[in-house]
């Protein structure tokens, strides 16, 4: 049964959103056997508190299709990869 995902990212404040091959790259890495619906880039914030040093970073709004999605993967590889400062993952209803 397929289901929807909405997963908000937030990547250091240099990271190359134009660059949408190594953006979805990044995502698709997150959430592996899920598909890209759509992506929408919120623009670079400012953080309400510093996180892992950083005081701004890019908000990356993604819309995701798949199966149950295990979110102790989704930690993992999010501390794997250095681009990543924090995300949420949340299942659309209906």
């Amino acid at each position: 049964m397929k289901r929807t995902y909405e997963l908000m990212v937030i990547v250091k404040s240099d990271f190359p959103v134009e660059d949408t091959k190594k953006r979805d790259e990044l995502l698709l890495k997150l959430v592996k056997g899920a598909t890209l619906k759509e992506v929408t880039v919120l623009g670079k914030k400012e953080l309400a508190y510093p996180i892992k040093k950083h005081k701004e970073g890019i908000y990356i709004l993604a819309t995701l299709a798949g199966s149950a999605l295990k979110t102790g993967d989704l930690e993992t590889e999010s501390k794997l990869g250095t681009d990543i400062i924090r995300f949420m993952l949340l299942e659309k209803e209906g």
